[in-house]
């Protein structure tokens, strides 16, 4: 009977999916949303969501307002940065706070905008380089082993990857250094050891034959990079690629999205020195995927992964799972109600020990997020048995409370803490027909404990 049992988990690999909350609303105040990137802005230890407009020309960030996920208004960084497609976030002048980093594909910038006091407050943009054609992906890694942080950056239209040295540390840019200036229409860069020796090399989406091979560089440690060494030839272009550890073993892997976004399959790192195995196909098809990203989701210790879709008839957010040798699990989908949908990141944003799911969607203005319920406590059940909606909502709010708690009291606040309206009892609904329109806080206590959503008044 054992031996059957082994045999049958050998034909079925056994997946234990994680389990996520209904979609919840950061914000639809950002035109187009493109990119997004979790980190602590303000040093109080929670997380908070940076995101993009490119219609807008902004960057903004979203305070975590108490650690749980209910975030707070948009925050601008500028309102002067055209056409941004990506954001990230790192301490680029050494003072122990994130400071953001960004591109502008029409302004042709690359720039970084220094946090001036650790808590969000941020300086206008210094340049890193308005020299170099339509900047897309820029990462801020150390790549000559100085301790700092140095900036590579991809250019599509001038087909080069580029990183520029952090010359005393302090956010103070070198020119360009060229890692090359023959991969076809680069879009996407990530950094990793590939070959096993200690130091981090770039891995990149296209390679100098114009057919979008994925591809890497080998760095020497001081930012000398040796010369193109493709990591397949079996596929049908690329236009994202990143590297982790997928099998287990120690060594890094590449993940790839086909151009066109049709197929999503990964490369395995034979011998942890950078020569790599067949394609490994996890979805396909697919169509029109833009960005995939890698977490461990069920808390089983390995990596697996979460993707989004444009598709003509069903756009969607979607994740499946590894059993630790990169077999991955059925498509899981988290939402349909996204339209044209671009960021991904995962993290742990309200504090529970699991790594929750934020995407953004430019079609309808959305930013949100999918509470990871893997790990669940009291404060998860709330969420998950207490529904307050319709979310927005114009005149009546309606609770729902399938939970065994016993709700004592509804409040909801306004962003600056006012107590608009206050219910001492239990109840199934609240009148907010005379509230302006707005986004509110509604604090529900129980018996166990307390919760608070974040709702929109129309």
């Amino acid at each position: 009977m054992k031996n059957l049992f082994l045999l049958v988990l050998f034909i079925f690999p056994f997946f234990s999916y994680a389990q996520f909350s209904e979609m919840q609303i950061i914000t639809f105040e950002i035109s187009s949303p493109w990119s997004i990137f979790v980190v602590d802005i303000d040093g109080d230890g929670t997380l908070d969501v940076l995101a993009t407009s490119e219609v807008d020309n902004k960057i903004v960030w979203f305070k975590n307002e108490d650690g749980l996920g209910n975030f707070e208004d948009q925050q601008i960084i500028t309102q002067n940065l055209e056409y941004t497609k990506y954001v990230t976030a790192a301490d680029l002048d050494g003072d122990g706070d994130m400071d953001v980093l960004a591109t502008s594909a029409s302004n042709d910038l690359l720039v970084w905008y220094e946090n001036l006091d650790g808590l969000g407050t941020f300086s206008n943009q210094h340049i890193i380089s308005s020299t170099i054609i339509n900047p897309y992906k820029a990462i801020a890694v150390d790549v000559d082993s100085d301790n700092d942080l140095d900036i590579i950056a991809a250019f599509p239209q001038s087909n080069k990857i580029a990183w520029f040295e952090n010359l005393d540390g302090l956010g103070n840019f070198s020119s360009q250094h060229f890692i090359t200036n023959s991969a076809i229409n680069v879009f996407s860069v990530d950094f990793a050891d590939i070959n096993g020796d200690g130091i981090k090399d770039v891995i990149c989406d296209s390679s100098s034959n114009g057919n979008g091979y994925p591809s890497w560089y080998e760095n020497d440690g001081a930012g000398n990079f040796g010369s193109q060494q493709e990591i397949t030839q079996d596929t049908f272009g690329s236009i994202y690629v990143i590297a982790d550890d997928l099998d287990g073993d120690g060594d890094m892997d590449v993940l790839n999205i086909e151009f066109g976004g049709e197929t999503i399959a990964w490369y395995e790192n034979t011998d942890g020195l950078g020569n790599f195995g067949p394609k490994r196909i996890i979805i396909a098809p697919i169509n029109a995927s833009f960005q995939i990203f890698t977490a461990d989701l069920d808390n089983d210790g390995d990596k697996d992964i979460v993707y989004n879709s444009q598709d003509v008839n069903i756009d969607k957010v979607a994740w499946q799972e590894n059993d630790g040798n990169g077999n991955f699990g059925a498509q899981q989908i988290l939402t349909t109600d996204v339209f044209a949908p671009r960021g991904l990141f995962s993290a742990d944003i309200d504090n529970d020990g699991d790594n929750d799911i934020l995407f953004s969607s430019i079609g309808n203005n959305k930013i949100g997020w999918f509470e990871n319920l893997t790990i669940l406590g009291v404060a998860e059940t709330l969420q998950l048995k207490i529904k307050v909606y319709p979310n927005p909502a114009n005149t009546v709010l309606y609770i729902s409370n399938s939970s065994t708690y016993s709700i004592n009291s509804l409040q909801i606040t306004d962003l600056q803490g006012k107590t608009v309206k206050q219910v001492n009892k239990n109840t199934s609904q609240l009148d907010i027909s005379n509230l302006e329109s707005g986004v509110y806080f509604v604090k529900i206590l129980t018996d166990k404990g307390s919760l608070v959503k974040k709702i929109i008044k129309q």
